[in-house]
């Protein structure tokens, strides 16, 4: 089983075609250094579309959101190499919310972005959030929990949001930390303050070495002391 399938992605939606890279440079105004990241692109394929006639479920407009389809891309890629940029140029360049799968060698990543209306163009849309997986394997248990069938799906925008925040909690899962009471939002707080938590305390360490007044240690140690407890707090 693949991960479409593991996802139960209907066979209805299915389109497999090639996206020539040509399209990107035509579409998505690159820059020369953007335009060189597909050097490392080996091929684009448009897999799936999910529309209302093949998934049942109802398209979302609210003036500052349209999901009207999710597509589902896939990039095989010969090299990583600023993956993070790759992903937002390409889903800047299909005003479509989507599910943007990286394939390298046996293991696969996940991208997906926050749509808004741009303020200053009413006709386009703006990526304001993404979202990534680690690269993961297609067995991963991940890919059961993602499973079209496991979504809240009152609508696409809903839909998307769950698969959004299920990546977001999957992160914070990661660290050991329980994400069956929280909510998206809140899973990606926990993590971006864990982070930032986390190269405090190792630059705290880097000068506790090169500090040679004792006092001095000792101000920074209980410094590091009370991240130690603020980062307990948010794991139990």
């Amino acid at each position: 089983m693949n991960i479409y399938e593991i996802m139960g992605l209907p066979s209805a939606a299915w389109i497999d075609r090639v996206v020539a890279k040509k399209q990107f440079y035509d579409n998505g105004d690159l820059s020369t250094a953007d335009k060189k990241l597909f050097e490392h692109v080996e091929k684009i394929r448009w897999l799936f579309a999910l529309k209302t006639e093949n998934t049942f479920i109802q398209p979302f407009s609210d003036g500052e959101r349209d999901y009207p389809e999710i597509e589902v891309l896939e990039v095989n890629l010969r090299e990583e190499k600023q993956l993070k940029r790759l992903s937002e140029v390409i889903m800047r360049a299909i005003p479509y919310p989507m599910l943007l799968f990286f394939r390298l060698g046996d293991k696969v990543q996940l991208h997906m972005g926050r749509l808004r209306q741009s303020q200053a163009d009413s006709e386009r849309m703006t990526l304001t959030e993404v979202e990534s997986t680690a690269w993961l394997a297609e067995d991963d248990k991940f890919w059961q929990d993602m499973a079209l069938n496991k979504m809240m799906a009152a609508n696409f925008c809903v839909l998307y949001e769950a698969w959004f925040d299920a990546i977001s909690k999957s992160h914070l899962s990661a660290l050991s930390v329980a994400v069956e009471e929280i909510s998206g939002d809140e899973a990606r707080e926990k993590v971006a303050r864990l982070q930032a938590i986390e190269q405090e305390m190792n630059s705290l360490r880097i000068q506790m070495k090169k500090e040679s007044q004792f006092n001095r240690k000792m101000e920074l140690n209980t410094r590091l002391q009370k991240l130690k407890r603020e980062q307990k707090s948010i794991m139990e």
